[in-house]
């Protein structure tokens, strides 16, 4: 039996690095995406000026998401269980789920009932918020994108700093 041989029947080999940084790689472009698109627009709402109300807003909202969504839920909770699903990808033999290891690092592929339910309800929650969202008014909306924007980079930056310990 050769080195090929023990790769596709289970045992660990050179190549297990790849999963786990497709993983993490994927789920860090879906959020580097995500401020691009939010951070843009918000910053455009803040070039058009905003009132005094408005900045108020804008800071205790941004202070908010930063900390509560940022820092507590992204960087403290979520971002540990997706270095955790990642890690476990290198002995995942199935190559559905190694191909597709940003969406199994999401917990919406190949995962117990538990966490799938959980990534699934998670992602039905957000693509709630961006619809109530979308329905604000300017200058609201780029508000909150902005927000929205400042707490997924405090993601992007604990998916990158999380990535190495990912890969051992």
């Amino acid at each position: 039996m050769g080195a090929a041989d023990e790769m596709t029947e289970g045992a660990p080999g050179r190549m297990d690095w790849w999963a786990p940084a497709w993983a993490m790689l994927g789920v860090g472009a879906v959020f580097a995406w995500a401020v691009w698109r939010l951070g843009g627009r918000g910053v455009t709402t803040i070039r058009s000026g905003l009132d005094p109300l408005e900045w108020v807003v804008l800071a205790l909202l941004t202070a908010a998401f930063a900390y509560g969504e940022g820092f507590l839920a992204l960087d403290r909770r979520w971002v540990p269980r997706l270095v955790e699903r990642a890690r476990r990808l290198r002995d995942d033999r199935r190559l559905f789920v190694r191909a597709l290891a940003p969406l199994y690092g999401l917990s919406l592929i190949g995962l117990g009932r538990r966490e799938l339910l959980q990534g699934w309800l998670g992602t039905v929650a957000i693509i709630a918020a961006v619809l109530v969202i979308r329905s604000l008014p300017e200058p609201w909306r780029g508000i909150v994108d902005f927000a929205v924007a400042v707490a997924l980079a405090w993601g992007l930056v604990a998916v990158v700093r999380r990535f190495p310990s990912a890969l051992v």
